[in-house]
């Protein structure tokens, strides 16, 4: 009964409460989505620097200890490729001295597509030069990079996510651009790293730019977001070869003082 009471006693909310409560919820709820966006910002930026240096981390125990040790074998292997060794012996130590140059080739290419060494050794631009000759040798596409060594000596977070969308997008070209031409262009200009990569391939369509899975392309939007930058991405512009016109990426990021 005593429960019963107090319902009965409540004061019914008048039609002007119930109407203010309902105009704070939808402003709580859209400062409480913005808060979480950030947050999400955040954590993203923490995941891509943490993943940054584990690879950077094994690419140098690769490079270091496993690299070390099939140059060394490789060394042995041929001191005992002696003039004496019988034709059959001689054919397995070329056999195995075959199987140990892939090995090492593919370890470089696997600790380089983990952390390129290039970059730490040379910096951004080196890194970029040998990535665009990598990138040619390999697929046949001529490959441009425009572009000043002194301008891109750059706090390591920002030459790893310019390199990185570089990288990126060669491979989204290689991939699916049906390209004959590259045009990369990173410049340095009041206080902003300016970057642009062009290809004059088939060009992306608005449909591949939404798509769920376009894990690529979202990478690239994080990692320039995370700096505060800008990102442009645009099918049809570079009035290629192919149907599409070519597809233009374009990239600024504020520069720390």
């Amino acid at each position: 009964m005593d429960k019963l009471g107090k319902l009965a006693r409540r004061r019914p909310k008048t039609a002007g409460e119930r109407s203010r409560r309902n105009g704070q919820a939808p402003g709580r709820r859209a400062t409480d989505r913005a808060i979480s966006y950030e947050q999400l910002r955040d954590l993203s930026a923490a995941l891509q620097t943490i993943r940054e240096e584990e690879r950077a981390h094994i690419a140098r125990e690769l490079h270091d200890d496993l690299g070390q040790l099939l140059a060394t074998l490789r060394v042995d292997l041929s001191l005992l490729q002696q003039p004496a060794a019988s034709p059959q012996a001689t054919r397995q130590m070329r056999s195995m001295d075959k199987l140990l140059q892939r090995a090492i080739t593919s370890l470089r290419r696997i600790a380089t597509n983990l952390r390129p060494h290039a970059l730490d050794e040379g910096g951004l631009y080196y890194a970029l030069q040998t990535l665009r000759q990598e990138f040619a040798q390999r697929h046949g596409i001529a490959c441009q990079l425009d572009a000043h060594e002194h301008e891109l000596i750059l706090d390591d977070r920002y030459s790893t996510a310019a390199f990185r969308i570089v990288q990126e997008s060669l491979t989204n070209i290689a991939r699916h651009a049906h390209a004959s031409r590259v045009h990369i262009s990173v410049r340095r200009r009041d206080g902003r790293l300016h970057l642009q990569i062009e290809d004059n391939g088939r060009g992306i369509s608005p449909d591949d730019l939404n798509k769920a899975h376009s894990f690529g392309l979202l990478g690239m939007r994080e990692r320039v977001w995370a700096l505060d930058g800008e990102i442009d991405i645009q099918g049809g512009a570079a009035g290629g070869d192919g149907n599409g016109g070519g597809t233009r990426i374009t990239v600024e990021l504020p520069l720390p003082p």
